[in-house]
């Protein structure tokens, strides 16, 4: 497979799914290789207990959950088995399966055109060394320092993915729109070029992050119709006036929030009749294949995340006066349209 002639905004969910878990398959096998690398797994030579394990290598004390996370993460891959229970205990699988990844499949989720490439780049790789610290070195917050990082992540193939279709939907019902948790401005961009630069349709994001809005306005500095924001989505958006969008989304931030009734208040308030909400990109206790790892990489990740179930959301939607639209699943990251009634 190539993706010379692929424009990954034009692929099924289905089919982006299908090449997103074959990334995931490489982080798995990432993390594998570098317990091997660190010695990790020659702690489990024989059977021995999560507690023996954390004795050993040793792990901080607020970093127990990642540990257990690794561990499942690993048993996952193949890598250990358990062989007890109450209390469990784990030993290594001599030569595990590798797996066979598809690397046409591979560049078409990360743009990277080899497993060997992936691996060089990817920052699963600091995990191990992160159990045995206080702080979270693999870790990238919300600021100026680590606005490239950001930048980087939010091009990636399977993020973009979710966001332009998440564009497409709410453009579909018009010109107002509101960006919720814009960030450094890509989906304010993408938005703005389907809309087009008309004044009487304005476009607004809405952000958290001082250096985020700055990025945000720098990007769409050329597009008249574009407002950037600051405000806390965990607080009521009363500057924007009820029943004045015909759209609006929120990607890869809803796992970010606490307190999640705010922002369906703001959803409810500021979208009128027949208005469309996305969700997109949201990281959900969903039990996919991905679960494990995605739980590992951001159990080591600040802020923290609050991680909803499909039916926590459809709950909800239901609750504040929304109807489901359209929904689906790149693994644990969920996407949904609703429309309000």
């Amino acid at each position: 497979m190539t993706t010379q002639i692929v424009d990954i905004t034009e692929l099924s969910p289905e089919e982006m799914e299908k090449s997103y878990l074959e990334y995931r398959k490489a982080c798995y096998d990432i993390v594998y290789r570098n317990s091997l690398t660190t010695g990790v797994l020659d702690k489990f030579t024989s059977a021995i207990t999560f507690n023996d394990f954390v004795r050993q290598l040793p792990v901080a004390s607020n970093k127990l959950g990642a540990a257990q996370l690794l561990l499942d993460a690993l048993v996952k891959y193949g890598a250990l088995e358990r062989v007890d229970e109450a209390p469990a205990r784990y030993q290594a699988v001599k030569n595990p399966a590798t797996p066979d990844v598809d690397e046409g499949l591979l560049e078409l989720a990360t743009g990277k055109r080899s497993l060997e490439e992936l691996r060089h780049g990817e920052n699963y790789v600091g995990i191990i060394n992160a159990l045995s610290q206080s702080g979270n070195p693999v870790s990238a917050s919300f600021d100026g320092d680590h606005i490239g990082v950001w930048e980087e992540v939010l091009q990636a193939p399977f993020y973009r993915y979710s966001r332009v279709q998440a564009v497409r939907e709410i453009t579909s019902n018009g010109g107002r729109m509101l960006d919720l948790a814009c960030g450094p401005g890509f989906g304010l961009a993408e938005i703005a070029e389907i809309v087009g630069p008309q004044a009487s349709s304005p476009i607004v994001g809405v952000e958290i992050s001082p250096d985020f809005v700055a990025s945000a306005s720098r990007r769409n500095q050329a597009s008249p119709n574009v407002y950037v924001l600051r405000s806390d989505l965990e607080r009521p958006l009363d500057f924007l006036a009820e029943g004045f969008f015909d759209g609006a989304m929120i990607v890869g931030a809803y796992h970010f929030l606490r307190d999640k009734e705010p922002l369906w208040n703001t959803a409810q308030r500021l979208l009128r009749s027949g208005g469309v909400f996305c969700i997109a990109y949201a990281l959900s206790k969903m039990g996919t294949y991905d679960q494990e790892i995605m739980d590992l990489r951001f159990s080591l990740r600040e802020p923290a995340t609050y991680q909803p179930s499909r039916d926590d959301v459809l709950g909800m939607a239901a609750a504040h006066g929304f109807k489901t639209r359209r929904e689906f699943g790149l693994g644990a990251w969920r996407w949904y349209s609703f429309e309000k009634k």
